[in-house]
């Protein structure tokens, strides 16, 4: 089966259904006029339901290759426009000329051939939305439905007339004016009688059993199947339930039903098929719920007044009585009932400020970042109806924080969390009653994380902000008590010894000048061990080569001092200009400790330090061929004080295994910081790939 040849079909059963749908409301018009109550219901009432089915079904037909669907709608909904047509044609030959040449094929077609035209209704909701049965059991009872479905045109196509008389006398006229003679089954007519009889039970049990294997096919669909299932769902109640009302009502008002109820169905389907996220139906079926409830109130309200006091008055006040009881009471009751029909079929979607504001309560009154994530997941749980909400947020500095709310389900769905373009965790959370799919459930999903998200981030700010400024506040008292060891413990002897030898050559001046130009020269070289001692604490404070020789310059030079006994060190890379002190501070320290551990730890024979950046960070990356980092190594104080050097300027740090054996260290440090000093007169470093080699006495 080609498209082609699809398209093909469609344009024929266009122009078929169009030329009979044209005579058939011809027909009508000069029928109904003069006969306004003719035998057979008008030809308008299967024009209707046929134009309802055949326009989706042929634009589906046309997209969808024989896809059975589509098939079934355009095939059903052109027998229906006939079927109109035939009607119609009977009710002219009625009235105008018996024995017309069409009158008893259109008999035929109208009597018993369509009986089947309501098998398309079990059909879809057995096929939809792939368009196969579904396996296991649930064939079989699809089977059942269909064969329960055939027994109604079974029994009109092969009953002999008296058998059709028999279980309608009102068949009899038309039956004996235009019946044509035709083959039947030789069956007792007890047989006949029951078959007819039960026709009509075996018709709903058939809606009914295939309504029950289509909802079926909700349990293991996923969220996009269950959105498409939901129409037709939903349009299938829709159509049983004004079947079950058509025996007590006109003729004419079942026609209008059976044509607004099947093209509900056909709309549905292509709703479905096509683009069902530009639509929501969820305000609907709150309203057939709701609508539901109440049509139940309304009669049960007029059963209860005539039961009671319709004995004791006029039967007129009884109902006067009624309607102004359902009057008084209708307008609280329709809010209460869909405000609570919302609820069961959408959870609190429906009512987006109150969801909000719900959650910038509970977020007001969490205490920490634990419990805005609860905060989060409730509100999502209880805004979409889900009995699993996860929600997790990453922290650069270990495993992220979680909270959740329900059991975990299976196949949940994952939605980032995005603050400023960048993901900061993550929601899971399993479909719930309705999926997330509509433009306006997005838009709520989307407001409540950005107010989670600014309520949370500016809380993890908040306990950054307070774990920074304890570690400056710890770095800065350390770093007093370092300078003041270095000194009192160093500096400070080295200058009293200096001192007291000064004091002595004096006083040996004019006595013993040979020794005092002794303890001169002594003093002196004790001036070059303080001067020694001071580089050193300074170097310590930043590294002069720093401001000297540049970033690149200077770990070269540390790759030198650092190499030999069989290490290689080569550094390659550049920096850009106008470098931040503090971040090249931060790189220099983060590059020296880790040489410094590849040469204590790794036994490697090459390491590289690469530098490289954007407009937003210098990257930093050490590698080394080395042993690497045992799995039970316990991290101690170097690693840790890598990782808070790149912490502290907001920046992070990475340490892993290196394909091929040995370590990576990569370092990502932001450039950008309005506090930062730059020395505007730098230029752009830019070294070779140079191997660095020493030997253990360089």
């Amino acid at each position: 089966m080609t498209l082609a040849s699809s398209r093909i079909a469609t344009v024929v059963a266009l122009c078929v259904s169009a030329v009979a749908a044209v005579l058939a409301i011809a027909i009508d018009l000069v029928v109904l006029p003069s006969h306004p109550q003719p035998p057979l219901s008008s030809g308008w009432s299967g024009v209707l339901p046929g134009v309802a089915m055949l326009v989706p079904g042929c634009l589906l037909l046309w997209r969808l290759p024989w896809h059975p669907i589509a098939v079934v709608l355009a095939g059903f909904g052109t027998l229906w426009v006939l079927d109109g047509l035939a009607s119609a044609a009977v009710n002219l030959a009625w009235y105008t000329d018996r024995g017309a040449w069409w009158a008893v094929p259109a008999m035929w077609f109208f009597g018993r051939l369509g009986s089947v035209l309501i098998l398309p209704i079990q059909l879809l909701l057995l096929l939809f939305p792939d368009g196969r049965l579904r396996p296991g059991g649930w064939r079989a009872a699809s089977v059942v439905a269909i064969v329960l479905g055939l027994v109604m045109p079974f029994a009109f196509l092969f009953a002999p007339d008296a058998a059709l008389v028999a279980d309608d006398p009102g068949r009899a006229a038309l039956l004996e004016a235009f019946d044509p003679v035709q083959p039947t089954l030789p069956l007792p007519d007890a047989a006949w009688a029951a078959i007819l009889a039960l026709a009509p039970a075996c018709l709903a049990a058939s809606l009914v059993l295939s309504l029950v294997v289509c909802v079926s096919r909700r349990v293991d669909a996923g969220p996009e199947e269950r959105a498409q299932l939901r129409w037709l769902v939903w349009s299938g109640v829709v159509f049983i339930g004004a079947l079950a009302i058509f025996p007590l009502v006109p003729t004419g008002v079942v026609d209008l039903l059976l044509a607004l109820t099947i093209g509900l169905i056909s709309a549905s389907v292509v709703i479905a098929v096509t683009r069902y996220r530009l639509y929501a139906i969820d305000r609907l079926l709150s309203w057939t719920l709701v609508y539901a409830v109440l049509i139940g109130a309304i009669i049960a309200v007029d059963v209860l007044v005539v039961l009671v006091v319709g004995s004791a008055i006029d039967d007129r006040a009884a109902m006067l009585l009624a309607v102004v009881a359902v009057t008084v009471a209708y307008a609280p009751l329709r809010g209460r009932l869909f405000a609570l029909a919302s609820r069961l079929v959408s959870g609190r979607r429906g009512d987006p400020y109150g969801v909000v504001s719900s959650l910038g309560e509970r977020l007001e009154a969490a205490g920490g970042t634990d419990e805005q994530l609860g905060a989060l997941a409730a509100a999502v749980a209880e805004a979409f109806g889900s009995r699993y909400v996860r929600v997790e947020l990453d922290r650069p500095d270990g495993e992220p924080l979680a909270a959740a709310t329900g059991a975990p389900a299976p196949g949940p769905v994952e939605l980032p969390i995005d603050r400023g373009g960048v993901v900061i965790g993550r929601i899971l959370m399993e479909p719930g009653r309705r999926p997330v799919v509509s433009t306006r459930d997005q838009r709520l999903l989307g407001d409540l994380v950005r107010l989670a998200a600014a309520a949370i981030l500016e809380g993890e700010l908040r306990r950054e902000l307070q774990a920074i400024r304890e570690r400056l506040v710890l770095a800065r008292e350390e770093e007093r008590s370092r300078l003041r060891r270095e000194l009192h413990d160093g500096l400070g002897p080295l200058l009293g010894g200096t001192k007291l030898r000064l004091e002595t050559a004096r006083n040996l001046a004019t006595r013993d000048p040979d020794r005092s130009l002794a303890l001169l020269d002594a003093a002196i070289e004790d001036q070059s061990e303080v001067i020694g001692e001071i580089r050193r604490i300074v170097h310590d404070l930043r590294p002069p080569a720093l401001d000297d020789l540049g970033l690149v310059r200077a770990l070269e030079q540390q790759a030198a001092r650092l190499a030999g006994g069989g290490l290689a060190v080569e550094v390659s890379g550049e920096v850009p200009p106008g470098l931040p002190p503090a971040v090249e501070v931060a790189a220099y320290r983060i590059a020296s400790e880790a040489l410094a551990n590849v040469r204590r730890h790794s036994s490697a024979a090459h390491a590289s330090v690469h530098l490289g950046h954007d407009e937003r960070m210098l990257r930093l990356e050490v590698h080394d061929d080395g042993t690497g980092i045992p799995a039970d190594a316990v991290g101690g104080v170097g690693l840790r004080s890598l990782r808070e050097r790149a912490q502290e300027l907001g920046g992070v740090l990475e340490i892993e295994d290196a394909d091929g054996g040995g370590t990576v260290i990569r370092a990502a440090l932001p450039l950008a910081h309005d506090s930062a000093v730059r020395r505007p007169d730098a230029a752009p470093e830019t070294r070779p790939d140079t191997p660095v080699e020493a030997n253990a006495d360089a």
